[in-house]
């Protein structure tokens, strides 16, 4: 019986075999003999994961003072991730003091 890491990382290699197939994820599924419903959970699951996965700790170094925003690109998002695992995504800014109090709260 294989762990729930080796099931993860299995389902993992479907959903990256699935997307190069250029398959819908019925006939990927049928092809493999795998879920339908199985491969969009891990779809989905990897979605989550790429866009919460943290690339380092959340540390507020400064802040700005509210109204004053820096350049952005259009359709960028401000994502906050904390070290045990919650994930935050604003498509504007929220006030510099707001992101001040949710940091501090996080970090306790």
């Amino acid at each position: 019986m294989s762990t729930q890491s080796e099931r993860a990382a299995r389902w993992r290699e479907h959903v990256e075999r699935w997307r190069r197939s250029g398959q819908t994820q019925a006939a990927y599924s049928a092809e493999h003999g795998v879920s339908k419903k199985s491969l969009g959970y891990w779809v989905r699951q990897s979605r989550h994961e790429s866009a919460c996965k943290p690339d380092s700790p959340l540390t507020l170094v400064a802040a700005r003072p509210v109204g004053v925003a820096p350049p952005r690109q259009a359709g960028e998002v401000l994502s906050l991730r904390s070290p045990s695992g919650w994930c935050l995504q604003f498509g504007a800014l929220p006030p510099a003091s707001w992101l001040a109090e949710v940091l501090a709260h996080g970090a306790a």
